[in-house]
């Protein structure tokens, strides 16, 4: 939301400010001004769209690295992800800062999770390029695992259940968007289960989404 507003006073006051600048803005409105806990990939990903590696350093430098995704696995990874809606929502910041907090007191498991999501997020660059989607949903299912063991908070009993659900039901790969604790939760099946965990899903409680990718990030324009 704040990369759309800061996109669209851009616009209107002509300020000819890059993605970069849009999206370093933006966290700079959310984390400094506003204290809300949080990292900075959202507003990168909002600002710049498509597929995306992105690398963060000190002293704020970010690289946003676009991935040449062929056509079809673009297709197929869309055909193959399902967005279900629990219904729950939840203070995300507060489960951001268990995590800080876990990682500041030099908790191991939480400074593994941490590690191994940084891994895996390099595997499954490697993972789209390649095409190769089986192992995609392996590396992202992985990392769902290591998630968990970032914060006691990230699941509870409701997304355990739903997770078991749809993994009975076609699924091979889940993820709960965001910080965790509810919200959305993505999975990753074959196109051909899709129906099948789709009807499973809608007797769950929550709400069936479809998922789709935006090439471009934020755009404005001016009305005539």
């Amino acid at each position: 939301m704040v990369v759309t507003l800061v996109t669209a006073f851009n616009e209107y006051f002509g300020l000819a400010l890059g993605e970069y600048e849009i999206a370093h803005l933006a966290y700079e409105i959310e984390r400094n001004d506003l204290g809300l806990s949080g990292g900075k990939q959202d507003q990168y990903a909002a600002a710049f769209g498509g597929f995306n590696f992105m690398e963060f350093y000190a002293d704020d430098r970010v690289i946003v690295n676009p991935l040449r995704i062929k056509d079809w696995v673009w297709c197929e990874l869309e055909a193959s992800l399902v967005l279900y809606f629990t219904g729950v929502s939840r203070a995300s910041a507060a489960i951001i800062d268990e995590q800080s907090r876990n990682v500041r007191e030099g908790k191991s498991q939480s400074l593994e999770a941490m590690h191994r999501l940084k891994q895996e997020a390099v595997q499954m660059k490697e993972a789209l390029l390649r095409g190769n989607l089986r192992r995609f949903a392996d590396v992202m299912q992985s990392g769902w695992q290591a998630k968990k063991m970032s914060a006691s908070s990230i699941t509870n009993p409701l997304i355990d259940r739903i997770e078991a659900l749809a993994f009975e039901h076609g699924a091979k790969a889940t993820k709960v968007s965001g910080a965790g604790g509810g919200g959305f939760m993505m999975f990753v099946c074959d196109p051909a289960e899709r129906v099948r965990l789709v009807n499973a899903l809608a007797g769950a409680g929550g709400t069936v989404y479809d998922a789709h990718f935006a090439p471009h990030g934020a755009t404005s324009w001016k009305i005539g």
